[in-house]
């Protein structure tokens, strides 16, 4: 029998037909090289990006250091405006997908354009260090002199002695419960003096010797003998 017979039959009839390995399987790494490179490419455009590489990619697009439009970030200040937390208190609003985010319910921050639910969240917001990197600032404060703290100290006790002004109300507060307090107080306190003005005018009552005249009838006596 001949090898070719032996590996069709496996030297007998009607066996399994025989297996080659009388050589040594060879691989094609480059084409099987390219497969990998393009379903590599494939699977980078067909996957959607992650949220958290969306708000990364949100956050350096609105970094000013990032977009060139500042070289260096500059020390953390002070905040010269006050906060408006309780204009849209008690009111009603009809928030739709077409309402635009600016107006929707919550605290609007214009400059990261988001919205925050409750003012503890927004507060968080607008103090943490993503919203002052896109004001282009860092986190750091600057260290005050000895001198500067003296001044700091002279302009308090300036501003101690000095009033505020008529038209001042306090962040959050609405001018017109203002008012209403300050005339229940001064209608409360023009009450208190007529009562003092009337009690001063009533004449006080003499009584017989200093002697109660209910007491003394009750007790039997008309009278302890005594005339006015």
């Amino acid at each position: 029998m001949s090898l070719e017979e032996s590996k069709k039959g496996g030297g007998k009839k009607g066996g399994k037909r025989g297996v080659d390995n009388t050589s040594r399987r060879t691989w094609d790494t480059e084409e099987f090289e390219k497969k990998a490179k393009a379903r590599a490419a494939q699977d980078e455009e067909d996957d959607e990006e992650s949220a958290l590489d969306a708000k990364r990619r949100r956050r350096w697009e609105r970094d000013p250091l990032h977009q060139g439009l500042i070289v260096e970030r500059a020390n953390l200040k002070q905040r010269e405006f006050q906060l408006d937390l309780t204009s849209r208190m008690n009111k009603s609003q009809v928030v739709t997908h077409n309402t635009p985010l600016s107006q929707q319910a919550g605290y609007y921050c214009s400059v990261c354009d988001c919205i925050l639910r409750d003012s503890q969240s927004y507060l968080d917001h607008i103090n943490g260090k993503w919203h002052n990197r896109a004001l282009g600032m860092s986190m750091r404060v600057e260290r005050s002199n000895a001198e500067q703290v003296r001044k700091r100290f002279d302009a308090l006790k300036q501003n101690k002695y000095t009033s505020e002004p008529s038209d001042y109300v306090a962040d959050g507060f609405d001018r017109r419960v203002l008012e209403q307090q300050e005339e229940e107080e001064r209608k409360r306190e023009e009450k208190r003096e007529r009562k003092r003005k009337k009690h001063r005018d009533e004449p006080e009552e003499e009584e017989e010797d200093g002697a109660d005249p209910d007491m003394a009838l009750a007790m039997g006596f008309a009278g302890f003998g005594t005339t006015k």
